[in-house]
């Protein structure tokens, strides 16, 4: 359905049981929206969850985005939604740059954040980008599109809009085969079903992405809040995540205080659907525990 929020409209998808533990989805990209997780966990997870996922303003079937938009924007909408729908506290699961999001939101708000989530999470640009160039440079020398790589790499940062854009770009270049770096082997026949959404659903994303990385929030390492969480989080990183880089994880497990780490060998970027069954057995008991 769609609810006004804060001078737009958001799609807001709730299913399972009303009185069950709430779950809220954060959906990464940016810009990607909450379709593919749906039709992967939606109805599993709420079987035992109330899952509610909302697509970001200006995302998917939510309203066209109209003016900026900052991380803390999404941040203030997923509190609002939570207000109308009057659920006091909730655990919230992010993926990818939706994890980047979850950080954020728990440390910004403990009394209405009980548990975190993070599925292969985004919360240092420089590092994610290092490690998606890593895992697709032999692709890219395999294609012979790998020129400027290596000058790239030798940028340490910090990050930067123009580091993003020139990262990315180049990982742009492996076209319709870019999908190969996020998957494990076993999983590179998988299909997402957003992939058949109508062009102009699918075009928000690209909107949405050139104005957030556009903004200083977005560029800014959250790592040192990882320190500052309260709450119990769990970290699932798939093994051939290219993704959150081993740097990420080690910090994870060195400063979160209740941290637990799960490893999904065999699987990629896309662990809710690439080990769907075990996948929503951990995050249902993971979130039961609240």
């Amino acid at each position: 359905m769609l609810m006004e929020i804060r001078g737009t409209r958001l799609y807001v998808d709730q299913r399972g049981p009303a009185d069950a533990p709430a779950l809220l989805y954060l959906h990464g990209g940016p810009g990607s929206g909450t379709y593919d997780f749906l039709a992967f966990q939606g109805d599993a997870l709420a079987e035992r969850l109330r899952l509610i996922a909302v697509d970001q303003r200006g995302v998917q079937h939510s309203d066209p985005l109209e003016g900026p938009v900052t991380e803390h924007d999404l941040i203030a909408d997923y509190e609002a939604v939570r207000e109308a729908l009057r659920i006091d506290s909730w655990t919230i699961l992010g993926h990818s740059y939706g994890g980047r999001l979850a950080l954020r939101y728990a440390v910004t708000h403990p009394a209405t954040v009980d548990q975190v989530i993070f599925e292969n999470p985004a919360w240092d640009m420089e590092l994610v980008t290092r490690t998606l160039l890593l895992a697709g440079r032999p692709l890219l020398r395999e294609l012979g599109l790998d020129d400027g790589i290596e000058e790239l790499l030798a940028d340490n940062g910090p990050a930067t809009a123009e580091m993003w854009t020139a990262r990315t770009g180049l990982l742009a270049r492996l076209a319709d085969r870019r999908m190969e770096i996020y998957l494990g082997p076993s999983s590179r026949d998988l299909k997402l079903p957003a992939d058949d959404l109508p062009d102009e659903i699918q075009n928000r994303a690209g909107r949405f992405a050139e104005t957030i990385f556009r903004t200083p929030e977005f560029v800014e390492s959250l790592l040192p809040l990882l320190a500052e969480m309260t709450q119990r989080a769990l970290l699932i990183k798939g093994e051939h995540d290219p993704v959150t880089s081993p740097t990420e994880v080690a910090r994870f497990q060195s400063d979160v205080a209740d941290g637990t780490f799960r490893r999904f060998d065999g699987a990629g970027h896309f662990v809710h659907a690439e080990a769907a069954g075990d996948y929503t057995r951990l995050v249902t008991g993971f979130a039961l525990r609240a």
